[in-house]
């Protein structure tokens, strides 16, 4: 069985640094690995959408949370290896 999140989202990990993540869809219907592990600063909010994604869809804020969740970093933020993967 693999590991969730409090909230039950699936946790993987990254491919490059093996830190623990979230993979949800943008708002823009993109994937975006998310940290696993709710950060103070963090900008991103995961929320299940039923019918609309499969999966969690994550929320850039850049004001108060939606849904008063705990946030998190987008994964591209905090992976060491980021650059490799960005596309251009």
């Amino acid at each position: 069985m693999a590991d969730k999140t409090p909230e039950g989202f699936d946790i993987a990990n990254c491919r490059s640094c093996s830190a623990p993540i979230v993979w949800a869809t943008s708002s823009g219907g993109r994937s975006m690995p998310v940290d696993a592990e709710p950060v103070e600063d963090g900008n991103v909010e995961l929320a299940e959408r039923p019918g609309l994604f499969i999966g969690p869809v994550a929320t850039v804020l850049t004001g108060p949370s939606l849904f008063g969740g705990p946030l998190r970093k987008p994964h591209f933020a905090t992976c060491p290896q980021a650059e490799m993967w960005r596309q251009r």
